[in-house]
């Protein structure tokens, strides 16, 4: 019996048959008679004794096999006539009329894409013209405050000269009781010179992320990529084959991602500074000027330090300090005390102010840049998340877990979308002592506390798969670009993810033990570790290259 690949060479050494033509083509003065059902042709009487004799179990001849052919060819009419001719004229008038209606629809669209520029552009010449009013009352308050500065100065200038004459000819010609009430006027007299007034530091800094900022501001515009792409492919004739996407490679560490569009990362980070720090650390919050705030959830000392290790003010309350978060509009530091059950603000004279009670033990919190203060609290049956006014009125709250020993390890809000991302951490079973018997995830809420993203580590590019088990975020900070740096002390890594959930690339491994980091302007990445050296300290990261 002929194997599948002798029927193969067989059928390329077939003659054509044109349509209609009842001659053999291999034999050309016979007629075809027979059916060769193995393959599939028609051949004569000579072919059935020579090149298809292995075939002829399946021969039929032609005219029994017309009726079947012509039972085909009616049902194909049948059909045609019936169902498919129509369809495809309703299909036709279908495409015609979103033809016709193709003109109106994109004009649609890019009225609304020139409104929405015409509102961006009012808005970014109402902000700016706020800014350059405020920039004058600035400038007009500066000048005033030099201005009385430089009178006060005169009047002092002429007042010391005058008394400097006056004490010389005292001390030729005056009487004992003259030098005396000299001597007298002199020491009541504030000779010290005042310092000149310091209204504040005011700086205006470039955004330097201008373009992503403007495009989200602007809105998204959604196009078919693929179906574009293919007709742009074909001259703009619609290829109608499918649409094949080519799998990007990766490397060990790194992928790439719809964001690396707007953005360009460093190869590794570099490192700006690093330096010894031996205290403990829970919360790191750096301010724009390049210092940094810094707790530990068990004192109640609250340091602010240099970008050398150097502690340059100290703040002691009487309850230990669970978390930090400065105030994106003030620049006020704000902290929660779980024992208290307290959310706190020091003023602008260090003064401790008490802003108001939790119900739950607060955890971690952060304020928003609409003022509002996010907490996240623990409990030993469930935590939440609460999004309160300054003053404690609670505006929007979520039940993170419903059951067992739990809370909110991490708060931050992402500067482009308003998004607020937490880290979750659940006893899973077992001594509390233990690490292992934690599981942590990333969960990031809309505004309003409604979930959108869950992330527990999917996409990292590892040397072992990472599983829950072995993800352990203990940290996280957004960034300017919207993206989301976490600090993973299981694996003693820094990942950087995107805000919709997507792995982009591990930014740093650590040696020793892996702690908390904060970002300061300009993205500086601050990062709590153990050094090289086995001491605990700080390295000062920069992990973007545009």
């Amino acid at each position: 019996m002929a194997t599948s690949a002798d029927l193969s060479n067989l059928k390329g050494q077939f003659h054509a048959r044109a349509k209609g033509h009842d001659k053999c083509p291999s034999h050309r003065k016979n007629q075809v008679v027979f059916l060769c059902q193995v393959c599939n042709i028609l051949i004569c009487t000579t072919c059935s004794v020579t090149t298809h004799k292995t075939h002829n179990d399946s021969f039929i001849e032609i005219s029994e096999y017309t009726q079947q052919c012509k039972n085909k060819v009616r049902d194909f009419v049948c059909e045609n006539e019936n169902k498919r001719i129509p369809k495809f004229h309703v299909e036709k008038k279908s495409a015609e009329a979103r033809l016709s209606a193709l003109k109106s629809k994109y004009k649609n669209i890019r009225d609304k894409m020139k409104l929405e520029r015409d509102q961006c552009k009012d808005i970014l010449d109402r902000i700016t013209e706020d800014y350059l009013t405020l920039c004058d009352k600035m400038e007009d308050a500066e000048t005033e405050l030099l201005t009385s500065h430089i009178t006060d100065l005169d009047e002092r200038i002429d007042t010391l000269v005058k008394l400097s004459s006056e004490c010389k000819q005292t001390l030729q010609t005056g009487t004992n009781v003259l030098v005396y009430d000299s001597a007298t006027e002199v020491r009541d007299m504030d000779i010290n010179i005042p310092r000149i007034p310091d209204i504040g530091v005011i700086d205006f800094t470039p955004s330097k992320d201008r373009l992503s900022h403007l495009k989200q501001a602007m809105g998204a515009i959604e196009t078919p990529t693929d179906h574009f792409r293919a007709v742009s492919a074909t001259g703009g004739h619609y290829n109608r084959g499918p649409v094949v996407k080519q799998n990007q490679s990766t490397e060990l560490g790194q992928t790439s991602t719809e964001e690396d569009k707007y953005f360009k990362l460093c190869e590794s980070p570099m490192i700006k500074s690093k330096f010894p720090y031996r205290d403990k650390i829970s919360s790191i919050c750096p301010t724009p000027d390049g210092r940094a705030w810094l707790c530990n959830y068990n004192t109640s000392t609250l340091n602010l330090i240099n970008n050398k290790g150097k502690v340059q003010q100290r703040i002691q309350h009487n309850s230990n300090t669970t978390d930090i978060s400065l105030d994106p509009t003030t620049g006020r530091l704000w902290f929660c005390c779980k024992g208290e059950r307290t959310v706190n603000e020091i003023s602008t004279s260090s003064t401790l102010v008490r802003r108001f009670s939790t119900e739950n033990h607060p955890h971690s919190l952060c304020v928003t840049r609409e003022g509002r203060v996010v907490v996240g609290t623990e409990g030993r049956q469930g935590y939440k998340v609460l999004i309160c006014t300054a003053e404690g009125q609670v505006l929007h709250t979520v039940t993170v877990d419903r059951s067992g020993s739990c809370w909110v390890r991490s708060i931050t809000q992402c500067p482009v979308t308003g998004n607020i991302a937490i880290v979750s951490k659940k006893l899973i079973d077992g001594e509390y002592s233990d690490p292992d018997n934690y599981r942590s995830h990333v969960i990031v809420y809309n505004s309003t506390l409604q979930p959108l993203v869950h992330y527990r580590g999917e996409g990292i590019q590892a040397r072992e798969a990472v599983t829950p088990d072995k993800f352990g975020p203990i940290k996280l900070v957004y960034d300017s670009k919207g993206n989301i740096v976490i600090a993973d002390t299981k694996r003693k890594t820094i990942e950087l993810i995107s805000g919709e959930g997507k792995y982009i690339k591990t930014l740093h491994t650590n040696k020793g033990r892996q702690g908390v980091v904060g970002i300061q302007r300009g993205d500086v990445l601050w990062s709590s570790l153990v050094l090289d050296t086995g001491e605990r300290g700080f390295k000062l990261l920069e992990y973007y290259s545009d």
